[in-house]
Parts: C-alpha cells; structure tokens; sequence
C-alpha cells in the first residue's frame, strides 16, 4: 500500500531522508504511531486504556494538511486524551462532537483550539426505511454504523471574528467549556484579540452581561440531556473601551441640536399654520360675503344649477384659463312684461284643493361661466358668439304655475325724502328693509330686490309652497308691524318719520323666471302676474294691504277666509279695466259676525262676500278718503 499509495504533504514520509534519526526519519510504513506523556512519538499499542471503545483506531489522514503539519498522517487520534473523550462520544451518541479546549501542534503561542468530529455511517438510510435485521430475523434498532469522522481543527478566535457587526467595539467574550475550561477574548468586530486564560472582564459591567449557549444543529434534541457530551457557553459583557465608545456627550449635544432644529421647525411651521389660518378666515369671510350677495340674486334651485352647469362645462373643457368672475351684479329687479299669459286657474268651488305643486317644464341648463361673463366687451350690436344653439347654451328658466308676489311701497316717502339727508333717507330705507329681509328668512319668503323705496317678495319660487298666498300674507302683515315700529324708532331719532307708511299689493299667479344674460347678469321675473300684483299697490291705501280676487280665492282655500273684507265698490287698474280686489287683515275691523273656518268653506261665493263687505267697505273707504286728502 505505501508502495503505490499516493499521499499529500511530505515526501519524506515515503521514503526517509537519509541524515534524519527516529522520529524525524518516521514514513507511512512505520505503521500507526501516538504519542506518550510527554508527546513524543511511540509505536501505537493497538488499545487506547481509559476509553469506553479500547479496541478502537482512528488514524488520521488528512485531505488537506496544515502547513508545518504535513506529517501529522498515520497518527491516532483515539491514544489523546482530549480527543479520547470527544471521540468516544460521537461512538457512542452518533452526533457531530467537540474536543475540549486544547493546544494544537503547529500554534507555537497559546491559542485556544478544538477539534470538531462528524460522524461517517456505513450507509445513508435511515431505520425506519430501510430495516436491518440480525442473525435470527429479528430488527435491528439502528441499521446505520459509524466507521469512521471528519475531523475539522479550528481556533476560537478564528470563529469569534463572525460573531458581532464590524461596527460594534471593546466587547469581552468569555469562553466557557462544561471541563471547566475558561479563556476570555477582546472583540471588536473582526479583530479578536486572545487575553488570557479565565474570566477577564470587569466585574462592574455584570449587569450587562449575555448570555449564549453554543450547539451543533439539532444534538439537543436528538439525544437530550447527556452525561458525556462537551458544550460551551459564550458569554458577553461591555468594556471600559465600549462605554468610551457610546458614552460620550456626543449624544447630548446631538440631542440639543435635534431640539433647537425641532424648536425651529414647530416654530415656523406655527407661524405658516397662523398665516394659513388667518389667510382661510379672510377666505371664509370673502366666500360668506359673495355667497349672501349671490343668494339675495338667485334662489337656491336656480343656484344649484348654475354650480352644476358650471361643473359640467369644467369636466368637458379641461384645463382651460380660470373665468373672470364678474363682481357688477346688482340686486335682481323685477321688469314688468306688457303681455299678458292668459293662465288664470279655475277652482272649483268645492272644498277639494287642485293645486299643482309641480313646477312647469324645465328648461335646459346655460353654463354658468357664460352667464357670469356675459357680454361686457362686446360692441351692444354685436351678439355674443359664446351664444349657440347647442343644448349647454340654452338659458335656466322655468314657469311656476303656483306663486305669489307681493309690493310694497312706502306712502309719503317722495316729499319725505326731498326733506333729509341722503344720509337720512338710506338710514331709514336700510334699517326698514333690513328687518323685511330678516321676515323673509323667517316666513319662507323670496326677496327678489328692491326699486327705490318698493321692497318686492315672491312665494312658490323657486320651490313649490302649497299655501304660498297665505304665506305671503301673514310675511305682509309682519312687515307692516316692522313699519309702524322702525319708523317710531327713527322718529324718536329726529327723523320725523310718523307720517310714513306703508301700502301692500298681492297678486298670484303664473311667473316665468330666470336667469337673464346680459352685461349685469340678473335674476328676473316675467309675466302679466306681476303686472297686476304692481297695480294691487299702485291702488291699495297707506297702512293697507290690498290682495286680488285670485290671492284671496286661494286665501279662503287655506282657512283663512277670515283674513280678507271684500273693498267696496271696483278698482281701476292700468291695463286691467275695473277688478274687485280684497283687504287682507289678521283682525279685521268693523261689526262684522264672525264664523268658524269651517263654516266660512261651506258659504257659497255670493254669501261670503256679502258677508264679508257689509261694515267694513264703509271703514275702509273713509280711511282710503282720509289717506287721499293726505297726500294732497
């Protein structure tokens, strides 16, 4: 065998130098050799006393031999003691086993070593899949042998230099064997510095010690507790060099500048929050002035669709430049049409109610970007090319059937008004329709805009109010109440205003309404409803409220029969010929029998007002005489 065998490492262990004596001369063919007390080389006895598998040799054979070891071939490994114990434990347990900590051959200084034996089976089944049985038949408990390791020679410190990040530094590691064995280590990353044998570090750092049991793989739970087997314990504790390291006033500074940098930052961004803040309040207050200007000149279903017109016309257009908003719009006006619409409403005299709370047809929406803009750079002659046939450029109107309107206007105010200051004149027409608006908001009411000292107020616009006459009547006999009071306030003021009142004209009736395009966008009111409500003013008295005979049938429809005395004799209306018209009180004056609504519904029409008209005609024609001679 050693004649044809070919081996790794010296020559010389083949054939020997001729000037070399025992030991050095020893060759392969000298046969399996150990070592004595004193480790010199001897011839192996054959047996290893002490151990618990005597008869048994592990001569080694290196696949890669150590530098300065090359000879270290043939040499049996089962005759030393430290690797005696590790051996016979992988025997035995038939696991991966570890020496105890030696000193190998080669290290010439104290370097803590051991030796890490793998088990070599004679096959690599398992028991349970590939059954052995004896000589008789019966199984075997284990089919698998060991005949032979893998042994594998390390240093600690070599395998300390895996355990901490390269960043962390001055860490004392003491190795500790179950022999009793203890050396400690310096590590700081890789480097790993050996300080000596037992416990080296600092006792005052042992409250911060780690503790870390080192296994291979899975022994513990293959064969448990054991009496024999080798383990160690690593155990970790700082050093004076790592507190230098972590404990420093670097932090507080650190933590210093990362609170000036957060003072700073809170700071700034508590005053951005204040400029924001104050910047949205200015907003806000901006939008709730525009939206109580836009309010008072569109009602709320006309404005929803012109904010949804408007949406629309952004989502189909894209990105386009931002509209002018245009800020010229007055407070809408009413402008009376000639024409009349013929759309007077039949009742039946039955108790039976027909109205139609629906609005009329609707007419399709104009974008609200091309109603705001109008036309204001466009020559007057010149129609506005943004005005197509399509269906986005047709205007927002609709025609309520079912409506109310009212004027008011003041008596006396034209003679008053050439007497006092423009001052004085706005003091009382602004304190006067400002507590109108303030009735409006409460009764449900539409203002539609004032024309000098006329307020006008419209009910069933823009939605449909079932007893929209009744309804602006009692907003009529509030305000009336609210004139009497403002004026006694102004009076006492030196404003002389006693002698001011107030007249009130109803018509309803059809109403076409609307937003009118034009260089001062408005909303607006068409219809001959108007016309006639404008003439029930023009011919009421100071201090009266005069309703037309279609606002009191749709008062007596309501119950509230009891509000109207029918006026003596006819009235005279530009362009209405001679109508009967009513006086609207809450009390009416006059020896007049009262009955109970329900009474007053069953009445035919002809007893009602005769009921109605036999006292009163005579008391309210000598104040309308009395209000004549008045005003001259």
């Amino acid at each position: 065998a050693t004649e044809s065998a070919w081996l790794p490492g010296d020559k010389s262990l083949i054939v020997p130098p001729p000037d070399l004596t025992w030991p050095n001369n020893r060759t392969v063919s000298f046969g399996i050799y150990s070592r004595d007390a004193d480790r010199n080389v001897v011839y192996d006895p054959g047996f290893a006393p002490g151990s618990r598998y005597e008869d048994v040799l592990v001569p080694v054979w290196q696949i890669h031999p150590i530098k300065t070891n090359e000879k270290a071939v043939m040499f049996n490994l089962h005759s030393e003691k430290n690797r005696q114990r590790a051996l016979d434990d992988m025997l035995e347990y038939e696991v991966p086993t570890l020496t105890a900590i030696l000193q190998l051959v080669q290290d010439s200084e104290t370097r803590p070593s051991s030796i890490l034996f793998f088990p070599v089976f004679d096959n690599f089944e398992t028991p349970e899949d590939f059954p052995v049985f004896d000589n008789v038949g019966m199984p075997l408990v284990n089919g698998t042998n060991v005949v032979g390791s893998i042994s594998i020679v390390f240093s600690w410190d070599t395998l300390l230099q895996r355990i901490l990040p390269n960043y962390i530094k001055g860490m004392i590691c003491v190795l500790q064997s179950s022999t009793g064995q203890v050396y400690s280590y310096s590590v700081s990353g890789n480097d790993v510095t050996f300080l000596g044998e037992g416990d080296k570090h600092d006792p005052k750092y042992d409250k911060y010690k780690e503790v870390v049991q080192a296994t291979l793989g899975n022994t513990a739970e293959q064969i448990g507790q054991v009496d024999y087997l080798i383990t160690y314990t690593l155990v970790m504790y700082p050093s004076q060099t790592f507190e230098n390291e972590y404990v420093t006033n670097r932090a507080g500074i650190y933590t210093a500048g990362v609170v000036l940098i957060f003072l700073c930052t809170s700071a700034l961004f508590l005053l951005y929050d204040y400029l924001v803040e104050d910047r949205q309040q200015k907003t806000a207050r901006f939008a709730r002035q525009s939206a109580n200007i836009v309010d008072a000149m569109f009602p709320a279903g006309f404005r929803e669709r012109l904010y949804k017109s408007h949406q629309n016309n952004n989502n189909n257009s894209g990105s386009k430049a931002n509209s002018r908003r245009s800020s010229d719009n007055d407070e809408a006006t009413i402008k009376a049409s000639n024409r009349t619409n013929g759309e007077n409403r039949s009742r039946s005299q039955s108790p039976s109610r027909r109205r139609s709370s629906t609005m009329g047809r609707k007419i399709v929406t104009l974008q609200i970007d091309k109603f705001m803009k109008g036309t204001r750079s466009a020559p007057k002659d010149h129609i506005p090319t943004n005005y197509s046939n399509g269906d986005d450029d047709k205007p927002i109107a609709d025609l309520f059937l079912d409506t109310s309107i009212m004027f008011a206007d003041i008596v006396g105010f034209t003679k008053w008004s050439t007497e006092r200051s423009p001052n004085e004149v706005f003091t009382l027409l602004e304190r006067l329709f400002w507590e109108f608006d303030e009735l409006a908001a409460q009764h449900n009411v539409f203002k539609l805009g004032t024309i000098g000292d006329c307020y006008i107020a419209v009910t069933g616009i823009p939605n449909p109010i079932e007893d929209h006459a009744s309804l602006l009547t009692q907003f009529s006999f509030a305000a009336r109440e609210k004139v009497r009071e403002v004026c006694a306030q102004l009076d006492a003021e030196g404003l002389d205003t006693l002698k001011l009142d107030m007249r009130f004209g109803i018509h309803s009736g059809a109403i076409t309404a609307g937003i009118l395009r034009g260089t001062k966008s408005r909303f607006e009111l068409f219809g001959d409803t108007i016309n006639t409500a404008s003439r029930m003013e023009s011919t009421s008295v100071g201090g009266k409220i005069q309703v037309s005979a279609e606002t009191a049938e749709l008062i007596k429809l309501d119950r509230r029969g009891k509000w109207l005395v029918k006026r003596d004799g006819m009235i005279t209306a530009k362009g209405k010929g001679e109508l009967q018209t009513y006086w609207a009180e809450p009390n009416p004056v006059g020896s007049r029998v009262s009955f109970s609504d329900e009474a007053i519904d069953h009445l035919p029409d002809d007893d009602f007002n005769k009921l109605e008209s036999q006292e009163s005609d005579r008391y309210y024609q000598h104040e309308y005489d009395k209000q004549e001679e008045k005003e001259g």
